[in-house]
């Protein structure tokens, strides 16, 4: 709620002068220390224990998707997928001549030669058999997953940041080898203080200054929590361009609401505001918001009056009150 007070008159006419908001207004330019931050980034590490036979992957290289990062040493689970194969073939013969015994029994049992419960056995090994077939081809599934895993892919294109291990080493399942930055939609890390969020939704052009560049950016999504001890909340950007990821910079964006000068915040009566013209008259205007020595956002229009020349001079009465307060809340 802001107050107008008119001047009562003056002990001696001063001259005063008026400028448009629009002529002296500011819209400050607002700072926050932001990051390229890669979409993905892994640890890739061993499936399988084994020991390292190869890693064509050098730090810093870039890979494409399913390039070959890591091989391990393979023979001992080709020895099981062999092992694994043959029980499947045993079976499988195993499986064959029950059949043809089953067959035969039927045969046999319609002439009467062997009773039902024979026949039912005959029966039953055939389906044993064919439980095992399953079961064995599970384990020979097993052994072609766990060969398959001795060679380790890039999940996505990206950069080899830093290998974790060297040839030779025997990496065990869990074992860290190098870390896979992804190189596609690399996203900009902001931390905004939350009093800037909204005005940063706001402003027009949203820009990353890296060095003596900026590049254009655009709000992706901003997180809904607060950090607590610094009141800030991350907020994540895409660049219109690819960007590297590891790239530091700032976060630069200007506020769209008009801001008055703070050579023209003055105090008067203890309230701090700016002198305005209405209705041919200056009045002060107090503004709650307002520091001394900083910017002060308002929402008047761009025409509004605001006293320039003279402005200092305003108030100093000879006798009686600084004003009358005859305006209401704008």
């Amino acid at each position: 709620m802001a107050f107008f007070l008119m001047l009562a008159p003056l002990a001696h006419a001063q001259a005063w002068s008026t400028r448009a908001l629009g002529e002296i207004a500011v819209y400050p330019e607002f700072r926050a220390p932001a990051a390229v931050v890669a979409s993905e980034e892994a640890r890739i590490a061993a499936e399988v224990p084994a020991r390292i036979v190869a890693m064509p992957a050098r730090d810093g290289e870039a890979v494409a998707r399913g390039a070959e990062l890591v091989r391990l040493d393979d023979a001992a689970y080709r020895i099981e997928l062999d092992r694994a194969r043959a029980q499947v073939a045993l079976i499988d013969s195993r499986i064959e001549l029950a059949r043809v015994q089953l067959e035969q029994a039927r045969t046999l049992a319609g002439r009467g030669f062997i009773s039902a419960d024979g026949l039912r056995i005959r029966s039953t090994e055939l389906g044993v058999l064919e439980r095992e077939h399953d079961a064995a081809r599970a384990a020979q599934a097993a052994a072609e997953l766990a060969l398959a895993r001795t060679i380790i892919r890039a999940p996505y294109a990206g950069v080899v940041r830093e290998r974790l291990a060297a040839v030779g080493d025997l990496a065990v399942a869990g074992t860290p080898l190098l870390n896979l930055s992804a190189t596609a939609a690399a996203e900009v890390h902001a931390r905004v203080p939350a009093a800037l969020v909204e005005g940063l939704r706001a402003a027009p052009t949203l820009l990353l200054a890296a060095g003596d560049t900026a590049y254009a950016v655009h709000i992706r999504r901003v997180s809904g929590v607060l950090d607590a001890a610094g009141q800030a909340r991350d907020v994540i950007l895409a660049a219109e361009r690819a960007l590297p990821p590891g790239l530091a910079g700032e976060l630069r964006w200007r506020s769209r609401t008009p801001h008055l000068p703070p050579a023209y915040v003055q105090q008067h009566e203890g309230r701090l505001g700016a002198w305005l013209v209405r209705a041919g008259t200056p009045a002060f205007v107090a503004l709650p918001d307002a520091q001394l020595g900083r910017p002060v956002a308002v929402d008047w229009a761009e025409d509004t009056a605001v006293v320039d020349e003279g402005r200092f001079s305003l108030g100093l009465r000879a006798d009686g009150p600084a004003g009358e307060a005859v305006g209401g809340a704008r």
